[in-house]
């Protein structure tokens, strides 16, 4: 993966990787997502991983890093459907509807990636701390546009016991 060094391109990067990638994701069947083998390979495995990391060292750097946040998501969600699902599929693609929804303001495409996300992370065994950081994006920023807040807190507020008890 390249990533852009001047400003300009590198936006315009991320914002047709972003859109490729939504469009890759909404032709593929939902059934097919669903049923994404776990990924095996060790050196995608560490790729995954460190993917994940950029991502959050790009979001936690603030606004002028959001394009690497973005270029990092889409890669991610790149990744699990190539090669399967690993740690952090979920929660590529819950951070892939949040971008959908700020970036392109596409709310039934945000929703539908939330709902495979939450899917997800139900039918995996690889069940890790990053249950409350799903449930924050995909509670937080994405459902509360299409449901109200109280057919969604009781799993908003397991994620969050859920993050309590894991630190």
């Amino acid at each position: 993966c390249r990533f852009p060094r001047y400003r300009i391109v590198g936006r315009l990067e991320a914002l047709v990787s972003l859109r490729q990638t939504v469009t890759m994701v909404k032709q593929i069947p939902v059934e097919m997502l669903e049923s994404l083998p776990v990924m095996t390979n060790s050196s995608k495995l560490v790729s995954a991983a460190l993917m994940s990391r950029l991502g959050l060292c790009a979001w936690f750097g603030g606004k002028r890093n959001l394009f690497l946040f973005i270029l990092t998501i889409t890669k991610m969600v790149q990744m699990t459907l190539s090669f399967g699902l690993f740690e952090f599929s979920a929660t590529s693609f819950s951070d892939l509807g949040w971008m959908t929804l700020v970036m392109m303001g596409d709310v039934d495409a945000a929703q539908s990636f939330a709902e495979l996300a939450l899917k997800m992370e139900e039918n995996s065994k690889l069940l890790w701390a990053g249950k409350a950081r799903l449930s924050f994006v995909i509670y937080a920023h994405i459902l509360h546009h299409v449901k109200t807040l109280h057919s969604f807190s009781k799993p908003l507020l397991e994620g969050y016991q859920s993050g309590m008890r894991t630190g």
